[in-house]
């Protein structure tokens, strides 16, 4: 110890006093709980056979875009007029899938259900929020979105949103009417 560290006689003492009157507090038979142990945050886990249900490929085709490129998708038939809406925001949005945050693989399974429930629910303008990436360059979701949509039947059109909406960082999509088309 140094001479900082040492207690004088006269500390002891006063110490001493100062304490005669304290009475040790005994508590039999009493067992400490053990410490709480908090489980480790695990990622969430997607059942892999339902993962591979979904009807498009994670190989990109089109070519990247960026942040703030603005994108636009329509099958051959669908009328100018319906698209030029589209593009201003003019149709009421009857759903939304907000994909902030995601990987692209839970971005994947998620689109696939909510595609699926809109098919149950007869929504056809939807609005997915995919946000413009980390790397403004090149967004991962904003891309993956442009490469799915392009492959599955059920997508009649696709734009990214008005501003109101998130412009660069969300699309309106515009999906077919299954019933009425099987009624035909």
């Amino acid at each position: 110890m140094s001479k900082k560290d040492e207690i004088s006689i006269e500390e002891q003492t006063l110490f001493r006093q100062a304490m005669r009157d304290v009475k040790r507090i005994t508590v039999p038979n009493t067992i400490a709980p053990p410490p709480k142990r908090y489980p480790l945050r695990k990622k969430p886990r997607l059942v892999a056979e339902e993962s591979s249900f979904a009807p498009y490929s994670d190989f990109d085709k089109e070519p990247l875009v960026s942040g703030e490129d603005m994108l636009e998708f329509s099958r051959s038939g669908l009328q100018d007029k319906t698209l030029r809406k589209m593009r201003r925001g003019q149709y009421n949005v009857e759903a939304k899938l907000d994909l902030h945050g995601m990987t692209a693989a839970i971005a994947k399974e998620a689109l696939f259900r909510f595609l699926q429930q809109c098919q149950q629910h007869e929504v056809r303008h939807v609005l997915i929020i995919h946000g413009k990436g980390r790397d403004i360059l090149k967004p991962v979701l904003k891309n993956k979105l442009n490469n799915w949509l392009r492959q599955l039947d059920q997508i009649l059109a696709f734009c990214s949103a008005a501003a109101k909406d998130g412009q660069s960082g969300a699309m309106y999509v515009l999906l077919k009417n299954e019933k009425r088309e099987k009624a035909f």
